[in-house]
């Protein structure tokens, strides 16, 4: 599998660029999932739920609790295994599928700074805020247990988009920090507060554990001149450093690393599997 994988990792470079393949999918993503969401407004869906990914939670442990037939299967289906590929794959889902992120991005992109990318979160105030979707999962978790995710649901962002005849105030507000902190801060909601993302890093911290091999950038050391630009401009704000692998589980493979890189011979970096 893995052979195979970057067989067809090494004939998409020969054909097209890597950034030119993900931006064709995330257009094509966010148009079906733009689609789904009218759908929904006009009531010719019933419920975003049985779109969504993370009914894995919400609605997939309250059935395995109580035992019962569980709601939304093909959703709790789907989210599980997307989760679980992080373990082979990688946060691919999040740079080349999901719509919030797409979303965050077209929304960054308003920002005219001159230096927008270079303004860093500083690393302390980041490691701390990283923390914050794992405390956001966890309690979703339990809310999920207990059957109360009614409660959380409030300032689901999925729910707010799909049904605004219904929007609360806890919508708004996960809508406001969705549009001004995707605004300063690139993916705000994917690095800080997006729990399905804690999600899929739990899945991928188990791979680790598991030993198994996972999708990662490697970096051409020995021709880098630490120039840090890969650093500075990466959207999840992961310190790449002097790093030959990028193996932070936040890493979302839109590589931009490898585009904004000022040595030439230092950006021939490509995806592969390795211990």
């Amino acid at each position: 599998m893995f052979c195979i994988l970057e067989f067809l990792l090494g004939w998409i470079d020969k054909i097209m660029k890597r950034d030119v393949l993900r931006g064709i999918i995330q257009s094509v993503s966010f148009g079906i999932s733009l689609l789904l969401i009218i759908l929904l407004i006009k009531g010719i869906f019933t419920t975003a739920h049985q779109f969504c990914p993370y009914s894995s939670i919400c609605f997939g442990i309250m059935g395995l609790k109580l035992h019962t037939g569980m709601l939304f299967k093909p959703a709790i289906i789907i989210g599980f295994l997307i989760a679980f590929s992080t373990i082979f794959l990688g946060r691919l889902f999040c740079g080349y599928v999901c719509f919030i992120g797409t979303l965050q991005e077209s929304i960054f992109k308003l920002n005219k700074s001159k230096h927008k990318f270079l303004q860093r979160i500083p690393y302390k105030l980041h490691r701390f805020l990283i923390g914050l979707k794992y405390l956001f999962f966890l309690i979703t978790v339990i809310f999920a247990y207990f059957g109360i995710q009614y409660l959380y649901m409030k300032f689901c962002p999925v729910i707010a988009m799909a049904h605004p005849q219904r929007i609360g105030i806890a919508a708004v507000i996960t809508l406001v920090i969705i549009i001004i902190g995707g605004l300063l801060v690139e993916r705000f909601w994917c690095r800080y507060l997006c729990p399905y993302a804690a999600m899929m890093n739990v899945f991928q911290y188990l791979g680790k554990l598991l030993k198994i091999n996972r999708l990662k950038i490697f970096r051409n050391i020995k021709t880098s001149i630490n120039c840090f630009n890969c650093t500075n401009y990466c959207p999840m704000n992961i310190d790449i450093g002097y790093n030959e692998e990028i193996s932070d589980v936040n890493c979302i493979h839109c590589f931009r690393c490898v585009r904004i890189c000022s040595k030439q011979d230092a950006a021939k970096s490509k995806c592969i599997y390795r211990d």
